[in-house]
């Protein structure tokens, strides 16, 4: 597997190997989804916090496409940011059109209450749990799943040669004593780990987070190049989980060029206290219609600038 997938890199890189070939062995290859290759082709990445969103990068769609492929379909997946034992720190649900150009985001709260138990705790349960707790709150089937550990975004910035932020004003966190100045910047490594899971310290705490890891996600995406696309190969393979079921090569076929993201945050009524901690209620009708209206292009709350 790991020679296919650096194979598959040298093809696009080198020219010297058929791209269809490549695909069409590693279609083959079911015992391990080659999530490095499907970097390299289209990144998968939960941006912190993020989480995970696609951006094309080595190989074209008219090359990478194996003969009989069948036609891409819209598709909602679930991008899941973790802790070191499994904990949701991150969660967005993203649907990519079946024409590959954009990608629309919802970032979740990471504490909504679902049956009155926050749904951070969910993924390390049973992924279904969480991918069914979801849909019950938002009304959107999930399609699929990805699910990176935070802890790897350091490594996975420092690849990209950093990632580009902007924040209105300076924030300092008293727990990990990081500091950022206000205006655009550049974080790599253990800034931008920090970035990404800085609450304290900022306004609305984890909501003001949620903005952060848009900010970080739009700039990651941005940073995406042909030539950065092996190093991050290289990083995110060694992190990202993604449903046994997903035929991410299908999946990565439909992008051909850099796509637009569009961004928001799902709305949340003020903080309660239960039985299993704090956390936000959602209601479930404004919560649909939300959703429904972000995930059918119908919000336009576009990229994101700077930052909270």
């Amino acid at each position: 597997m790991n020679d296919l997938i650096r194979r598959a890199i040298a093809a696009e890189a080198e020219e010297r190997v058929d791209s269809r070939t490549v695909l069409a062995n590693l279609h083959k290859a079911k015992k391990r989804k080659p999530l490095g290759m499907i970097v390299g082709v289209a990144t998968l990445t939960v941006a912190a916090a993020a989480a995970a969103v696609i951006v094309p990068t080595t190989i074209k769609k008219t090359d990478a496409a194996p003969a009989g492929a069948p036609a891409s379909k819209a598709e909602n997946v679930l991008l899941i940011g973790t802790d070191d034992v499994g904990n949701t720190d991150a969660l967005m649900l993203a649907r990519f059109p079946a024409d590959g150009q954009a990608a629309l985001v919802v970032s979740l709260p990471r504490d909504i209450l679902v049956d009155e138990i926050r749904i951070n705790g969910l993924f390390a349960q049973d992924p279904k749990k969480l991918t069914d707790a979801v849909t019950k709150t938002t009304g959107a089937q999930v399609d699929h799943w990805a699910a990176v550990e935070m802890a790897e975004f350091g490594a996975i910035s420092q690849a990209l040669g950093g990632v580009e932020v902007c924040l209105k004003a300076a924030s300092y966190d008293p727990i990990t004593r990081a500091s950022f100045p206000a205006g655009r910047q550049t974080l790599l490594g253990d800034r931008a780990l920090a970035f990404l899971r800085q609450r304290h310290g900022l306004p609305n705490g984890d909501l003001d987070r949620a903005k952060r890891q848009q900010a970080f996600l739009v700039g990651l995406a941005s940073q995406v190049t042909k030539d950065k696309a092996a190093a991050l190969a290289r990083e995110a393979n060694r992190a990202i989980r993604v449903d046994d079921g997903w035929d991410v090569l299908e999946f990565a076929q439909r992008f051909s060029g850099a796509m637009g993201i569009s961004v928001s945050t799902l709305p949340v009524g003020e903080p309660v206290q239960r039985t299993t901690g704090y956390g936000y209620e959602v209601d479930p009708a404004q919560a649909q219609e939300f959703v429904h209206n972000a995930l059918g292009g119908q919000d336009k709350s576009g990229g994101v600038d700077c930052v909270d």
